[in-house]
């Protein structure tokens, strides 16, 4: 396997420059992977400098750690980014000078049929990034009603057509259960014109993903959990790939960059702003014409990077 199969780094050198501020410092990258940002975080630290990194995927697990055996400055840990202050704890740990993720699937993921994750190849519609824990996605597509199908379908792909798609879907399951990505394109070719399908299935699988690894609340989660941990003057990364996660990332960073703005005759705050962060970009920082040409798959990516006070 080679390291060109998972996930090409995205913005790498702006991920770098937001992130290392201090070069003896601890660091966390929250997606492993096949270890395009451990090993440039890596190149910028001192030998007195050390990094964290985590991933759920099996595959991407193993491969980090023959690529780095000989690396005694990262610890690699099988575990959701979300539970950062866990894993910190449990190192030692109590504040580290940045952390960074990048919330997009590898090409690892993507371009291996048994993994499941994309519809041009037939193999268990499953989605988990972690196969060990958690339900698949053909049990749910199986389990839940049309009307619980399409709120999935609205609400983490943004599909237009959710109501229609899962109506057949539903069909489809009264006669015979739904196990494979092949049934699932078959089904939705039925109900899609030939030119939306790929745009359709890409939304759909998506959507299914999302909520079969709860990525949206992980997320959230993470954000809340990074800033506690990050000193004053440490740095936040986020990569994110669709309109969903930039929101929240968004969201927050403005929530936690502004002073409370309850009248003082409050006891307690209710408009949930804190001043605990300085927004390091104003807008979302995408990828060059020539990363996007070299990398298609960046296209899609969105930077922001605060600062903890």
């Amino acid at each position: 396997m080679q390291t060109s199969e998972f996930h090409k780094p995205v913005l790498l050198e702006t991920v770098l420059n937001f992130l290392i501020t201090d070069v003896d410092g601890i660091y966390f990258d929250g997606t492993l992977g096949g270890g395009g940002y451990s090993e440039a975080i890596l190149n910028k630290l001192s030998k007195e400098g050390r990094l964290i990194a985590t991933d759920l995927d099996d595959a991407a697990i193993n491969f980090s750690k023959k690529k780095f055996e000989n690396e005694n400055r990262i610890t690699i840990v099988k575990d959701n980014f979300k539970n950062i202050k866990n894993i910190l704890m449990n190192l030692g740990i109590e504040k580290i000078s940045g952390a960074v993720v990048d919330l997009g699937i590898s090409s690892y993921q993507i371009d291996t049929p048994e993994e499941g994750f994309s519809y041009r190849f037939d193999s268990d519609f499953d989605l988990r990034f972690d196969k060990s824990r958690g339900i698949p996605a053909y049990e749910i597509i199986n389990e839940l009603e049309a009307k619980e199908l399409a709120e999935i379908m609205r609400n983490y792909g943004e599909e237009k057509f959710a109501f229609k798609i899962a109506r057949e879907i539903e069909n489809h399951t009264k006669k015979k259960k739904i196990r494979t990505t092949k049934e699932i394109v078959e089904i939705v070719s039925k109900v899609t014109p030939r030119h939306k399908l790929n745009d359709t299935l890409s939304r759909i699988f998506q959507a299914f993903r999302i909520y079969v690894n709860d990525e949206l609340e992980n997320l959230k989660e993470f954000l809340e959990n990074a800033i506690d941990v990050i000193k004053s003057g440490g740095r936040l990364v986020v990569v994110s790939y669709h309109s969903l996660e930039d929101r929240i990332v968004k969201e927050f960073f403005n929530l936690n960059s502004q002073e409370c703005t309850c009248p003082p005759e409050y006891e307690r705050c209710i408009c949930g702003k804190r001043l605990r962060l300085k927004k390091l970009t104003k807008k979302i920082i995408t990828p060059s014409e020539e990363e996007i040409k070299l990398n298609p798959r960046s296209r899609s990516a969105k930077l922001r990077s605060a600062e903890v006070l």
